[in-house]
């Protein structure tokens, strides 16, 4: 009997251990640079977006606040990376100038033609924001 009660409490002991190791472990991510954090996600690069243009598709993207552009209902920000620049269209607040961010969203297209350029689109890709996962302040960078 003692045996099968001190089988129990080790192995109980053992995965106490096992997740105040890893709680300990994710909790002082929270301090490095996001730009040094993977929080598990496939973050794409803005250039891989622009050039692949697979409308509908599901991202996750981390920039730089580069540009705003508030409109009535909606807002828009512009977002780089070390691949490009990317508009992202949000229904939440505007991020600051120079706000790092981590957001999830779904890639969009919209066609723009002239009547001069008859066979010509000058459409841009764009992603629509599903939810913001990390912003880190201009003010908070480097600290």
């Amino acid at each position: 009997m003692t045996t099968v009660i001190q089988q129990v409490w080790v192995q109980r002991y053992s995965i106490g251990s096992l997740l105040l190791i890893l709680t300990s472990g994710l909790l002082s991510c929270g301090n490095l640079p996001m730009s040094q954090l993977n929080l598990g996600f496939n973050v794409a690069s803005i250039g891989d977006i622009q050039q692949k243009r697979q409308v509908d598709g599901e991202v996750y993207l981390r920039g730089k606040v580069e540009n705003r552009a508030p409109f009535v209902g909606n807002a828009a920000y512009q977002l780089q990376d070390g691949t490009g620049k990317i508009w992202i269209l949000t229904k939440q607040a505007l991020p600051k100038l120079g706000d790092e961010v981590l957001l999830k969203g779904e890639v969009r297209y919209k066609s723009i033609k002239l009547k001069d350029l008859v066979g010509k689109d000058l459409g841009e890709v764009y992603v629509e924001e599903m939810e913001q996962l990390k912003r880190t302040p201009v003010a908070d960078q480097g600290k």
